[in-house]
C-alpha cells in the first residue's frame, strides 16, 4: 500500500496521463475501423473463435465478457479507450523508472520514454474496439524489460525476475503478437550495460530470447494444434516472401507516410551521429558496436515474425512493425545508457532533436485522427442516403428489401479523395467486402443479406468511373438493391 500511494504521489504519472491523452484524447469519441462494422455484426462466439484462431487468447476473452455483459457500443467503447489510455500511462511510467536511473535530466528522460512507447506506429493501436488489450500488450512487455533488468542489475538473487518476465510476455502475446518485440528491443540496451565480458553478453541474450521466444513458440502451437489459421498453416514460398519483406522494409523505412516521407530516416541518421559523436568524445569506442548490435536486432526482431507467415498473408501495416519505430528513441537511451560522461551535450542535442521530432509526430498524429473522423462522417452519411433510398423503395413499391448485391466501378478506391490512408488506416467501410454490408445494416438498423451478383449489371457498373455517391449507383430490383461502390 505504501509502494501504491508513493506512486500517486509521484507527478511525473500524472504527466504521462497528459501526454497520452494529448496524443490519443482524440479517441475518447467513438470511432470506427473497418472491422468495427463486422465485428458489431458477428455473434459473440464467432468473434471470439476469431480471435483464438490469431493467438490472441486475451482479445478473444474481452469480447466474450462484453458479450456476456450485453454491453452496449458506447459502453464498450468507453472501457476499452480508459483501458488503453491507462496501460498505455502505466507503461511509460514503468519504463520511465527504469530510464531515469540513467538520464538525470528529467525533461529528457520523460521525452524519451514517450517516444520509445508513443511512437509513430502507435497511432493505429488506437482505431481499433480492441484498443485496450493491443496496449496492454505494450504494457506487458515493457512489465517484462523491468523484471529483466532486475534479473542484470543482481543475478545471485535475480533469478524469480526472469519467471516474472516469462509470465509478463506470456500475457503479452497472448494479447497481440505485433508489439512483443518492444521487449527484445529495449531489453538489448540493458543487456549492453550490465555484461562484464562476451560470456557474459552471450548468457544475458540467451536468457532474454527465452524470454521472448517460449512465449511465442507456445502461442503458434496452440495455433497449429487447436486452430486452422491460414497465417501460420499456409505455402511458403522463399523468393515471394523475400520480394515482399524487401517492399515492406522500404514502407516502415518511410513510415508508411505517417510522418513526412525521410523525417524518421534524417532524424535517426542525425541521433546516431550525435551518438557517435558522444561516444568519441568519451573515448568509449566500444559502445559504438554495442549501438550496431541494438538497432540491428530491433530491425531484425520487427522483420521475423513477417518471414515465418505464409506468404500470402504478409502484410506490412504499422501495428506489425511497433518496434521498429522506437528506433529514434532507442538510440538516445542506448547512448544516455552506457555513456555516463558528456551530459551537457548529451542533454542538449538529444533535447533539441527529441522536441522536433515530437512536434512533427504530434502534427501527424493529429491530421490523422482528423481525417479518420472525417472518414467514418462521410462513411455514415452514404450508409444513412443508401437507408433512405430503401425506404423510399419500399413505400413506393409495398416491396420489403432483404437482399443486397455489391458490385465496384471501373477504379474502386479504399477510402475517400484526400483524406490520409496508410496500409487498414483510414479505410473506407465501403472499401472491403467484409465491412459494406454489416455498415450499410449497422446505420439503418437493416439486416440486408449479401446475394449472389447479376452478371449484366456487373458488367454495366464496370464501365462507369465515380468519385464520390451517386444515386446512380444504387438499382432496386425486386426484394434486391444493387449497390455499385466508387
Amino acid at each position: 500500500m505504501e509502494k501504491i500511494k508513493n506512486i500517486f504521489k509521484d507527478y511525473k504519472l500524472y504527466i504521462f496521463f497528459l501526454i497520452t491523452i494529448v496524443f490519443f484524447g482524440t479517441y475518447a469519441k467513438m470511432q470506427f475501423a473497418v472491422d468495427t462494422y463486422s465485428v458489431f455484426a458477428m455473434p459473440t462466439r464467432d468473434i471470439v473463435n476469431h480471435f483464438l484462431s490469431s493467438g490472441r487468447i486475451l482479445s478473444a476473452m474481452w469480447f466474450a465478457l462484453v458479450g456476456v455483459l450485453r454491453l452496449g457500443i458506447t459502453s464498450k467503447n468507453i472501457l476499452t479507450y480508459s483501458i488503453a489510455i491507462l496501460s498505455t500511462t502505466i507503461a511509460l511510467y514503468k519504463l520511465n523508472l527504469i530510464v531515469k536511473k540513467f538520464i538525470q535530466n528529467n525533461f529528457l528522460s520523460i521525452i524519451v520514454t514517450t517516444l520509445i512507447i508513443i511512437n509513430p506506429f502507435s497511432v493505429e493501436y488506437f482505431m481499433y474496439l480492441e484498443k485496450g488489450v493491443l496496449l496492454l500488450s505494450i504494457l506487458m512487455a515493457v512489465c517484462a524489460v523491468e523484471q529483466f533488468v532486475k534479473y542484470l542489475e543482481d543475478k545471485e538473487k535475480g533469478r524469480k525476475h526472469l519467471v516474472f518476465s516469462f509470465i509478463f510476455m506470456l500475457i503479452s502475446t497472448f494479447s497481440y503478437q505485433g508489439t512483443v518485440a518492444i521487449y527484445i528491443a529495449i531489453a538489448s540496451i540493458f543487456i549492453v550495460k550490465y555484461s562484464k565480458n562476451i560470456k557474459d553478453f552471450i548468457v544475458n541474450n540467451i536468457w532474454m530470447f527465452l524470454c521472448y521466444g517460449l512465449p511465442a513458440i507456445i502461442n503458434l502451437l496452440i495455433i497449429r494444434i487447436f486452430f486452422s489459421n491460414a497465417r501460420v498453416n499456409g505455402a511458403v514460398n522463399f523468393a515471394d516472401t523475400l520480394e515482399k519483406i524487401s517492399e515492406g522494409c522500404e514502407k516502415m523505412l518511410f513510415t508508411y507516410n505517417i510522418l513526412p516521407k525521410y523525417f524518421f530516416l534524417i532524424m535517426t541518421t542525425i541521433a546516431i551521429l550525435i551518438s557517435l559523436i558522444i561516444m568519441i568524445k568519451s573515448k568509449k569506442i566500444s559502445k559504438i558496436l554495442g549501438l550496431i548490435y541494438v538497432a540491428v536486432l530491433d530491425v531484425l526482431i520487427t522483420l521475423a515474425p513477417f518471414a515465418m507467415q505464409n506468404t500470402d498473408s504478409i502484410w506490412f501495416v504499422a501495428r506489425s512493425s511497433y518496434a521498429f519505430a522506437s528506433l529514434f528513441g532507442l538510440i538516445i537511451l542506448y547512448t544516455c545508457v552506457n555513456i555516463e560522461k558528456e551530459e551537457g551535450l548529451k542533454n542538449t542535442l538529444f533535447n533539441t532533436i527529441c522536441v522536433i521530432f515530437t512536434i512533427v509526430q504530434f502534427i501527424c498524429f493529429n491530421n490523422i485522427e482528423i481525417a479518420h473522423y472525417n472518414l467514418n462522417y462521410t462513411d455514415k452519411m452514404n450508409s444513412i442516403e443508401i437507408g433512405k433510398m430503401i425506404n423510399e423503395y419500399q413505400e413506393e413499391t409495398g416491396i420489403e428489401v432483404t437482399n443486397i448485391c455489391i458490385y465496384v466501378d471501373a477504379s474502386h478506391a479504399f477510402s475517400y479523395q484526400n483524406i490520409f490512408t496508410s496500409g487498414d488506416m483510414n479505410v473506407s467501410g465501403f472499401g472491403p467486402d467484409w465491412s459494406d454490408v454489416e455498415m450499410i445494416n449497422y446505420y439503418n438498423g437493416l439486416k440486408l443479406v449479401r446475394a449472389e451478383k447479376d452478371e449484366e449489371l456487373q458488367n454495366q457498373f464496370a464501365e462507369k468511373d465515380w468519385d464520390s455517391f451517386n444515386k446512380e449507383q444504387v438499382i432496386f430490383v425486386g426484394n434486391t438493391i444493387h449497390l455499385c461502390k466508387f
